[in-house]
């Protein structure tokens, strides 16, 4: 459900696709439904029987992924948020170097939900190679969006605007690797 809400929020800022938005927080709703069920269940699971330790760290890190996932979701939401809200300014002269942040986010958590569903802690490598791209998409963007300073309180909104779909993207690449860390963790 959150690998779906990032491609639709990619069309969101892909081609201003408006009908995307409402169907990303729809699943949203669903996103944060399902975590609070999984959070019952795992507070169940710890408090219902005594579990031996490496059962209780296994049961926390994966509270602690499902948590992470939901955030991914959060944020999908609020990239069609921001791209409702940036419609007026396209086409956007940034949009296929966001674009690019933004699949490299996806194969991100694509990998991140390959390690929960493997149980494979040894994609943390893999993992960490893609955020340092996405990290220097960040900079990289943040420098181009100020030089030069927007002048028109149109330029300075949608600049803005665009500085927070970036903050968006990059915590959730930040999401997508602790996500692989915990398995890791929980593997070794």
């Amino acid at each position: 459900m959150v690998e779906e809400s990032a491609v639709l929020a990619r069309s969101v800022l892909a081609v201003a696709d408006m009908e995307a938005a409402p169907q990303i927080r729809r699943g949203d709703d669903q996103i944060d439904i399902l975590y609070h069920e999984l959070e019952n269940n795992c507070t169940q699971l710890l408090t219902a029987k005594v579990l031996p330790q490496q059962q209780v760290r296994e049961v926390l890190s994966y509270i602690h992924c499902v948590r992470d996932l939901e955030r991914i979701g959060d944020y999908c939401k609020e990239l069609a948020e921001l791209g409702e809200r940036l419609l007026p300014s396209q086409p956007l002269p940034q949009r296929d170097a966001i674009l690019t942040m933004l699949d490299r986010c996806r194969s991100l958590l694509a990998l991140a939900l390959d390690c929960v569903s493997e149980d494979d802690g040894s994609a943390g490598a893999r993992l960490q190679n893609f955020d340092d791209l996405v990290d220097s998409d960040y900079e990289l963007l943040l420098e181009q969006l100020m030089d030069p300073v927007p002048t028109t309180a149109a330029s300075f909104e949608a600049s803005l605007l665009l500085v927070l779909v970036l903050r968006c993207i990059e915590r959730m690449a930040d999401h997508a690797v602790n996500v692989s860390q915990r398995v890791a963790r929980v593997s070794a």
